[in-house]
C-alpha cells in the first residue's frame, strides 16, 4: 500500500497539471466565435410534389433543425398529419429519409399540436416509445430516434405545460431529448413550463395573428423588438433556452395572415438587434415549402453570423476538493 507521504506527492502533482490545463476562475476569458444563427424550419404541410421530401430538404444545406409537422393529439386520439408524404398512409416509409438527416448533423424533430391531454405522462410515454426510443419498428414513422419534441397550438390549448414538459424530459435517462415550444409572440400561457428551464428551444411566432409584437409592414419595427426583448429575459430562458425568431417564408396570405418581414428588412432593421441576445439561437422558418419557392434562407443564412462565447472552465471547486482531501489525508 501507498504510503501517506507517496499519496500527498501524488495529489501535489495532479493539482500541478491541473493547473496547466485549467484556466483560474478569475482568469480574462477570451470570447470564442461559434457558429450561429441557426435555421430551424417545418416540414410536411404541403405536398411532397411542392416541399419535396425530408432528404431533399436536409440536403438543401439550409437547415440545422428540421421539425417535422404535425403529430395531432385530443384526448386519446393521435394521428400524423403529412398532406401526402405518406404513400397509402404509410408513414413508415420516413424513417430511412429521418436517419439520413441525422447522419448529416441535423436535428428532427416532431411536432404536437395539442388540443387536450387525458394524462400528460401518459403522452409522454407515448413520445417516447413510439418517436423517441428507437426501439418501436412499428411505430407511427417506424424505427426511429428522433432528437425531440416540438410543443405546438400552445394559443389554444389550457392544458398544464409544466407536467408535460417534465414527463417529457423525464422520459429517459439514456440520451439528451430536445424539447421545444412555438408560442405565438404575445402568448404567456407557456412562461410556467419554459420557468422550469428544461424547454431548450423557443421558436417565438411573429407572423399570422394581428398583435403589437409583430411586424405590421409599415416600416416600424419597434413592437416586436421590445418583443423580443422580453422573450429573451423571461425566467428559466437566459440561462437554459435558445430562443428563435419566427418567421414565415413568403407574403402570400396562404402562408400567414400577417407578419411577413422581406430578408432586406430583416437583414437591415432586425438581425443587427436580435444577434446581440447571448440566447439568440437563430430563425425558425415557416415553411418548407414557401422557402423553397422565395429562397427565403438561402437569402439571410450568411447574415445569421456568430455568437461568441466563453468556453470557460473554472477550477475553483475542483481545486477546493482537492485541498479537502489532501487534508484529510494529512
Amino acid at each position: 500500500m501507498a504510503s501517506k507521504k507517496q499519496l500527498i506527492i501524488l495529489f501535489l502533482s495532479l493539482l500541478t497539471v491541473l493547473s496547466f490545463i485549467i484556466k483560474p476562475s478569475d482568469a480574462v476569458d477570451s470570447p470564442t466565435n461559434i457558429n450561429g444563427g441557426k435555421i430551424a424550419v417545418y416540414w410536411g404541410q404541403n405536398s411532397e410534389s411542392g416541399e419535396g421530401n425530408l432528404t431533399a430538404t436536409c440536403d438543401s444545406d439550409l437547415y440545422n433543425i428540421v421539425v417535422i409537422a404535425y403529430l395531432h393529439v385530443s384526448g386519446n386520439d393521435k394521428a400524423l398529419v403529412l398532406s401526402d408524404h405518406c404513400p397509402e398512409g404509410n408513414c413508415t416509409v420516413l424513417a430511412s429519409e429521418i436517419q439520413h438527416c441525422q447522419s448529416e448533423g441535423i436535428q428532427v424533430f416532431l411536432s404536437v399540436e395539442v388540443d387536450n391531454i387525458d394524462d400528460p405522462e401518459d403522452l409522454a410515454s407515448f413520445l417516447y416509445s413510439e418517436f423517441l426510443s428507437g426501439e418501436s419498428g412499428s411505430g407511427p414513422l417506424g424505427l426511429v430516434a428522433l432528437d425531440g419534441i416540438d410543443l405546438a397550438n400552445l394559443d389554444y390549448s389550457a392544458e398544464s405545460w409544466v407536467d408535460l414538459v417534465k414527463a417529457i424530459n423525464g422520459s429517459t435517462q439514456d440520451r439528451k431529448i430536445y424539447i421545444s415550444g412555438a408560442p405565438r409572440c404575445d402568448f404567456t400561457g407557456f412562461d410556467s413550463a419554459i420557468a422550469t428551464g428544461l424547454v431548450d428551444y423557443l421558436f417565438v411566432l411573429y407572423y399570422d395573428r394581428y398583435a403589437t409584437c409583430e411586424y405590421l409592414g409599415n416600416g416600424d419595427f419597434t413592437g416586436l423588438l421590445e418583443s423580443w426583448s422580453t422573450w429573451t429575459s423571461k425566467e428559466g430562458v437566459a440561462d437554459h433556452t435558445s430562443v428563435f425568431l419566427g418567421l414565415v417564408a413568403s407574403d402570400d396570405p396562404n402562408a400567414a395572415s400577417s407578419g411577413y418581414i422581406s430578408p432586406e428588412d430583416l437583414k437591415s432593421e432586425v438581425l443587427p438587434y436580435v444577434k446581440e441576445s447571448s440566447n439568440f439561437g437563430g430563425v425558425m422558418i415557416w415553411n418548407r415549402y414557401y422557402d423553397e419557392l422565395t429562397g427565403y434562407s438561402a437569402q439571410i443564412k450568411d447574415d445569421l453570423g456568430t455568437i461568441k462565447v466563453c468556453e470557460c472552465v473554472h477550477r475553483a471547486s475542483t481545486l477546493r476538493g482537492f485541498k479537502s482531501l489532501l487534508a484529510k489525508i494529512l
